[in-house]
């Protein structure tokens, strides 16, 4: 928090909404307006939203623009996805490695995901799991959240992450887990 000039007693959400600007196109707005419900509710929160390239960058830029949240306590940065994490209270991210990331740092999260309809039909008839996130699957069973498709509206997505914020000890709970996790992974490395 030191190094990103943030507060030490804020309340940091980090928002990764994928780094491919298809994702951008699904996400942004629906991580948007998820940080507006929550700054409704807990206005001390800030907001920190790492960005792969500049393309992702602008097309989050242009969503902010578009949803009148310019004011939101935000800040966009280039790169800096593990420090974002790592300053973070939770984390609400794009279903992907950001999710073993997060786990590895130790963060509880919110997973999430949106993609074209039929391709999430497709996807879903194959049933291969009934996992999203990579701390899920690499668990075998539901560790964190996952908010997916049709459910991931601002107000399911605010909801369980002020559902986090505001349970001590799942959080710990879910420090533990990964920690565990962690170490299951290590091999030596």
């Amino acid at each position: 928090r030191e190094q990103l000039r943030l507060p030490l007693s804020a309340l940091v959400i980090a928002l990764l909404p994928g780094s491919r600007q298809s994702e951008l196109e699904y996400m942004a707005d629906l991580f948007i307006q998820t940080a507006k419900r929550i700054n409704e509710r807990a206005p001390q929160s800030l907001f920190l939203v790492p960005l792969a390239t500049r393309e992702t960058r602008a097309m989050f830029e242009a969503a902010l623009y578009r949803n009148a949240a310019a004011d939101l306590p935000l800040t966009v940065l280039f790169g800096h996805s593990q420090d974002a994490m790592s300053a973070a209270d939770v984390v609400l991210v794009a279903s992907g490695t950001a999710t073993l990331e997060a786990a590895l740092l130790g963060k509880p999260m919110v997973i999430t995901y949106k993609m074209p309809a039929a391709s999430y039909w497709l996807l879903k008839g194959k049933g291969y799991l009934p996992y999203y996130g990579l701390p899920n699957i690499l668990a075998g069973e539901f560790v964190v959240p996952e908010i997916i498709q049709d459910d991931a509206t601002p107000q399911n997505l605010s909801q369980a992450l002020l559902n986090l914020l505001g349970d001590e000890p799942v959080r710990a709970r879910l420090v533990h887990k990964f920690a565990a996790l962690s170490a299951s992974l290590r091999r030596g490395a």
